[in-house]
């Protein structure tokens, strides 16, 4: 991966660029690299941190964050995706305003952490082993339960964590994307266990008081 301030670098080329031809995004995620994988799971996991559910919104973005952490598992160095879309040619100000984002969420992050436990997160290793926990991630988001509070937000927090991992190459983040992973697993799997064994009871619980924890 590369280092952040070779990626804000490439970022601001891209945004002069950007003023003075037309772009491609096909264009700026080939300069990107690598990062373009963990960037876009981190830009992607941001929307599904709310515990509003979202419903097949939730089932489309997990599938994309699935896809993004199985490319970087199989460790590709270019972000995948047809070729239609890497030929789409933004307006600048579209550009501007986008690559802004990312620049924003970068700096954000520099803030928030540092690098550490580097060898969970460098080379071949790094990229399974958070390339698995983004790919585990998706799939539990991309779970249809419309009824359940939280259930974009705690796969979300797995996925977006094991981006941060490998994006900022900070181990630390390793553990908390696990924990995540872990929590959503557990939650998803009380859910199904109390409506298969309590059946339409468990169903009219929640119907009833989960309105109430979400908006509590």
């Amino acid at each position: 991966m590369e280092h952040r301030q070779t990626l804000i670098r490439v970022l601001e080329q891209c945004v002069e660029r950007a003023e003075h031809e037309s772009l491609s995004l096909g264009e700026v995620l080939a300069s990107l690299s690598t990062s373009a994988l963990a960037l876009s799971a981190v830009l992607l996991s941001l929307p599904f941190l709310t515990p509003v559910t979202l419903g097949p919104v939730s089932t489309a973005g997990g599938l994309v964050l699935a896809s993004l952490g199985w490319q970087l598992y199989q460790g590709r160095t270019k972000l995948w995706l047809p070729d239609r879309i890497y030929a789409i040619k933004p307006s600048r100000k579209a550009w501007e305003r986008l690559l802004g984002v990312c620049q924003f969420v970068i700096r954000m992050l520099a803030k928030l952490t540092r690098e550490r436990l580097t060898g969970w997160v460098d080379g071949r290793t790094g990229e399974r082993l958070c390339g698995a926990l983004i790919l585990t991630g998706g799939v539990l988001l991309a779970i249809p339960v419309p009824v359940l509070p939280f259930n974009n937000t705690i796969p979300a927090l797995g996925c977006l964590f094991g981006a941060v991992a490998i994006l900022e190459r900070d181990g630390w983040m390793v553990p908390m994307s696990v924990f995540w992973l872990i929590a959503s697993a557990v939650y998803f799997g009380g859910f199904f266990y109390a409506v298969y064994f309590l059946g339409a009871e468990a169903a009219t619980w929640l119907a009833h008081w989960l309105p109430f924890l979400a908006s509590a």
